[in-house]
């Protein structure tokens, strides 16, 4: 099955995500809270399923357990993904970038969609939070869009807004 999402609008929309975010995603994004994560995505591309949920475009927000070592934390997520997705390839390595003002790191993977069965471009981007615990900004589209959604992923990257002072 092959999802043709609207395309991402120019004018965008702010939410806040629990009492730590503030995110600001394309205005015909949805959002769709988790107990762990947030997601934000176009009508039509979440689908819930026995035992969880996919989506084919948009991003997700989640806090994970961090021991201070930004880049020891994004491996031990990279890890712990590619577990779950023995399909998931990295494309690049990790380079140094702006998460919400902050340092980050974000990493572009591959994998198959489980929505889909088609390839799909995965960024995974991290920041330290004051407590120690990372932040991780997950940015998923199928490689035939990938294109289109990079520069949406980078400015929710670069507008979030996080208030854990």
């Amino acid at each position: 099955m092959l999802f043709r999402s609207p395309p991402p609008s120019t004018q965008t929309r702010q939410y806040q995500a629990g009492n730590l975010l503030r995110v600001t995603v394309p205005a015909n994004w949805e959002s769709r809270g988790g107990t762990n994560a947030a997601t934000y995505t176009p009508a039509g591309a979440y689908f819930e399923r026995q035992g969880g949920s996919a989506y084919t475009h948009g991003v997700e927000l989640g806090i994970s357990q961090g021991t201070g070592n930004l880049a020891r934390d994004t491996q031990s997520l990279l890890q712990s993904f590619a577990r779950s997705k023995p399909q998931l390839r990295e494309q690049s390595a990790t380079a140094r970038d702006t998460v919400g003002g902050r340092v980050g790191l974000t990493t572009v993977l591959t994998n198959v969609s489980e929505a889909t069965g088609q390839p799909e471009v995965v960024e995974l981007s991290t920041t330290q939070l004051r407590d120690g615990q990372v932040l991780y900004l997950i940015g998923v589209a199928p490689r035939t869009d990938a294109a289109r959604y990079q520069p949406v992923f980078q400015r929710v990257r670069q507008a979030l807004q996080i208030t854990d002072r």
